[in-house]
């Protein structure tokens, strides 16, 4: 008995601390793999999700701030210019760029939101069976014209029925990031078209979604850290974008109890 009271001692003690602010702290764990030890186990995985949570808002908190505060400063600029000219048209012009980029700043806090929302479950009650193919085709449809205009492509192969629970708005957002990104960013070395091909399959009764361009790619050591909100690469800081696609595509599908992975689609990328 003694034995035992001493390890729920020492399991308070080690609550105490982390109530008290030390996320960093765990539970004592013997290793006799009892029941004491098993609990204390499961609230130190429990406890590591917290920690990275609470490091990913306040690095997200950071970012918010340090993405925002230019286009707010240029926002205020502009007012400032346009109240000290006295020309009508210098006023609407700065209405019109002050109304573009206030769309620009919903869209982000909209992206975050959708993202915010997704992590934490809350559009599960949104989740119904559907066909995912039929879903990949409505966005196929609505960017192939796009592309075609620019001299590029996007072919979509067979696609078998992909019947799967999901929020369809939610899965049509993610689909549209993904292409989105591929045409900013998918054009060939050199070049100046993009050519995407998405294509599906059922894998080990798991709905497998491809979508690949032939541009330069991704390198392997960015792939995990592009996922992450507001991260963008050097090389794609010259065209518009808040960083948040590819999140918000990650998010949608740990939703949906699926997972986003970038590969190497020798060229481009695949994802």
């Amino acid at each position: 008995s003694r034995n035992f009271l001493r390890r729920v001692d020492a399991i308070t003690d080690a609550s105490r601390t982390i109530m008290a602010g030390d996320l960093s702290q765990r539970m004592p764990v013997a290793g006799s793999d009892d029941e004491l030890d098993r609990l204390a186990g499961s609230l130190n995985e429990m406890l590591s999700q917290i920690e990275r949570l609470m490091a990913g808002m306040k690095e997200v908190s950071s970012n918010v701030a340090h993405d925002l505060k230019t286009p707010l400063t240029r926002l205020r600029a502009r007012a400032e210019d346009a109240l000290r000219s006295a020309s009508d048209e210098e006023h609407r012009a700065a209405l019109q760029q002050t109304i573009f980029e206030s769309d620009k700043l919903l869209q982000t806090f909209n992206a975050l939101l959708s993202i915010a929302r997704a992590e934490a479950g809350q559009a599960r009650e949104g989740l119904n069976s559907i066909n995912a193919a039929d879903v990949l085709h409505e966005v196929a449809e609505l960017y192939e014209p796009l592309l075609e205009d620019s001299g590029g492509s996007l072919k979509l192969k067979e696609l078998p029925s992909l019947q799967v629970r999901a929020d369809r708005q939610l899965l049509a957002q993610a689909f549209s990031n993904i292409i989105d990104n591929a045409m900013k960013y998918g054009a060939s070395a050199g070049g100046d078209k993009v050519h995407i091909q998405l294509d599906a399959k059922i894998e080990h009764e798991h709905a497998v979604i491809t979508i690949a361009d032939a541009g330069v790619g991704i390198a392997p050591e960015d792939r995990e850290r592009v996922l992450e909100r507001f991260v963008r690469l050097d090389e794609s800081r010259s065209k518009p974008g808040n960083g948040l696609g590819f999140s918000l595509a990650a998010s949608v599908m740990k939703l949906h109890g699926g997972t986003l992975q970038l590969s190497d689609a020798e060229p481009g990328l695949k994802v």
